[in-house]
């Protein structure tokens, strides 16, 4: 049985990021969000994104057999007068879902936040992901709202959590 492998996300791993990201969208989140919403925001090109995200730092992947399974992204700007934190991905393909990947690419973040000196994590919850991230401990900061993502319109939670 082969492991999962969590690592630093490194150049060259774009489009596998990618695949994984939407693969998540498409496979596992549809099953909150519908066929409308997973539409365009499933189904993104790749663009630079990944690129500009993974030679910044805070990127992760988690691998299967060599193949990207999982991503996690959180960026962090040190903007007078505190620090900012935001969660941008946290996305799993059903072969990744399950295993504590999940919680061990949150907790990665979360130490990556707080030793950047940042009091608050935030983040923009899938309807899928939001019992994940209240279990552990991030709260609604605002009611669930939409948002245009590759000309879908999609359901989110923002929360935050404090450092």
């Amino acid at each position: 049985m082969t492991q999962l492998l969590i690592r630093e996300a490194r150049p060259g791993d774009e489009n596998g990021i990618h695949e994984a990201h939407m693969r998540s969208i498409r496979e596992v989140c549809i099953q909150d969000h519908g066929e409308e919403e997973v539409k365009g925001w499933g189904n993104r090109p790749l663009g630079d994104r990944w690129q500009r995200q993974v030679c910044e730092g805070g990127s992760w992947v988690v691998e299967l057999g060599g193949r990207i399974v999982g991503v996690a992204y959180i960026h962090v700007a040190k903007a007078e007068p505190e620090v900012q934190a935001h969660i941008h991905a946290l996305y799993l393909t059903p072969e990744a879902i399950g295993k504590g990947v999940g919680r061990t690419l949150l907790e990665l973040m979360v130490d990556f936040a707080r030793n950047a000196g940042a009091r608050e994590l935030t983040l923009n919850s899938t309807v899928t992901a939001h019992d994940f991230y209240k279990r552990f401990g991030f709260v609604d900061t605002g009611p669930l709202s939409w948002t245009e993502i590759g000309g879908s319109q999609v359901r989110s939670y923002s929360m935050s959590l404090a450092l």
